[in-house]
């Protein structure tokens, strides 16, 4: 699977492969689709047991905006070999539609 914004992997990369894969169940509450297919995660990566996970939200606005990194944060700190999660929030570069994937972009009639 391809993705227009797709995170770098950096660090012990079979844990941040493993992270990768565990993102694509978190899912935005409104829009239904993933945080990966939404292209709403810009990096990835662990050392030492610590995974940080950059990422942005549709709007700073987003009134889901407190639940969402918490739910990265969690579904991340479950994966064996991380010890502790982070969730570093960023509005630069501001998301845009066109950072979702052909398959996001379908579900929402986009394509």
């Amino acid at each position: 699977m391809r993705f227009p914004n797709a995170a770098p992997l950096v660090g012990d990369t079979a844990i941040a492969r493993n992270a990768w894969d565990c993102l694509l169940g978190v899912y935005d509450p409104e829009l239904g689709i993933d945080l990966v297919n939404l292209g709403l995660i810009y990096g990835l990566r662990v050392a030492d047991g610590i995974a940080v996970v950059t990422m942005t939200l549709t709007t700073p606005g987003c009134p889901m905006g407190g639940s969402i990194p918490d739910q990265v944060r969690f579904t991340v700190g479950t994966i064996p070999g991380v010890r502790e999660a982070q969730v570093e929030l960023v509005w630069d570069p501001p998301w845009d539609p066109e950072m979702m994937s052909d398959a996001a972009k379908h579900a929402l009639g986009w394509r």
